[in-house]
């Protein structure tokens, strides 16, 4: 669906453009958004962004989360709605609150050595003989894990 762009500022623009590539029963911090569009420090200005929003059902603002995991606001009715929506697209909110609440905030896979977000397709597919999870990027890759290429938790990882 087009977009008209016009009288948003550079930044939102690419702020809203980032979020619209989070598929759909996936979530992303809003740290990640910061980093993947080169502004890493920006965390605070990328929530003003999303929370500036125009047509959040169609820019999923609902698909950013909290760098702790936990899912955060949402501007179209708050969290109840957010968790609602997300439920609809396939995420388990439970679980990842549960995961939020005990600090773990990655995914492994001890067969294929790479992490990942909780929610990637990549993470929901590892079976729980296999998977294991991680506080921070920096334990996965001391460990010897690599971070995934289709949901990048980390860049330097």
């Amino acid at each position: 669906m087009p977009v008209d762009w016009r009288g948003r500022t550079s930044f939102e623009q690419a702020v809203w453009k980032k979020a619209l590539e989070i598929p759909a029963g996936e979530v992303r911090p809003y740290s990640w958004i910061a980093r993947e569009i080169g502004r890493p420090k920006a965390v605070r200005a990328v929530g003003t962004a999303l929370a500036r929003n125009p047509i959040p059902l169609v820019i999923p603002c609902h698909r950013v989360v909290r760098v702790d995991g936990h899912i955060g606001e949402y501007g179209l009715g708050g969290p109840k709605n957010k968790r609602t929506i997300l439920q609809a697209e396939g995420v388990d909110v439970d679980g990842l609150e549960r995961l939020a609440g005990s600090g773990l905030r990655y995914t492994g896979s001890d067969t294929t050595r790479i992490f990942c977000l909780p929610t990637c397709r990549n993470a929901r597919r590892v079976t729980a003989a296999h998977r294991v999870r991680f506080h921070s990027e920096r334990e996965a890759a001391t460990r010897g894990y690599r971070a995934c290429k289709v949901c990048r938790p980390a860049v330097a990882a």
